[in-house]
């Protein structure tokens, strides 16, 4: 054991100069973990944003090209004529038609829910189309196509709260 006065020898003094840098490099290696998480925090909220980009752009694909198909049928625009300006009787073809324009659009707002309930609607966007489920609820051949179709439970339970919503207003 060295006393006072008794010579360091240099492996000694290299254990009391390396805990400060010991010390330094801990700190050191404390914000590089730190700087890491920050980092793949920032990856994480950059990737959200790309999923919700995407889906955003996969719903308006979807709705394009369901007007498109809308907007060529001769059979479907004649219909949807006929119901706009409420004239004369739809025949068999374009009834057929109107069903399946219901069907295809109650599986929209029903994908907009489950989306929006996933994080990947925004508020805006899901407003607009509670409104939309609103307005549909309003139309009695639409009303029985949301109250009575095949629906995810969770999406049959918003729809009877809109419809619960629009009798209390009409009282």
């Amino acid at each position: 054991m060295a006393g006072p006065g008794t010579p360091v020898s240099e492996g000694q003094g290299a254990v009391m100069n390396s805990k400060p840098q010991r010390d330094w490099l801990q700190i050191i290696g404390q914000f590089g973990v730190v700087a890491s998480l920050i980092f793949v925090g920032l990856q994480m909220k950059q990737d959200q944003e790309i999923a919700l980009s995407a889906a955003y752009q996969a719903r308006t694909a979807t709705l394009i090209e369901f007007l498109t198909t809308l907007a060529t049928d001769e059979v479907t625009r004649s219909a949807l004529a006929k119901v706009t300006i409420g004239s004369g009787e739809l025949s068999p073809e374009e009834r057929t038609a109107q069903i399946i324009i219901g069907m295809a659009g109650r599986e929209l707002m029903q994908n907009s829910h489950y989306q929006y309930n996933q994080g990947y609607l925004d508020e805006e966007h899901w407003q607009m189309i509670r409104q939309l489920i609103k307005r549909q609820l309003q139309n009695p051949n639409s009303r029985a196509n949301l109250l009575n179709g095949q629906v995810r439970p969770s999406f049959r339970l918003l729809v009877e709260e809109i419809d619960r919503e629009l009798q209390a207003q009409a009282q």
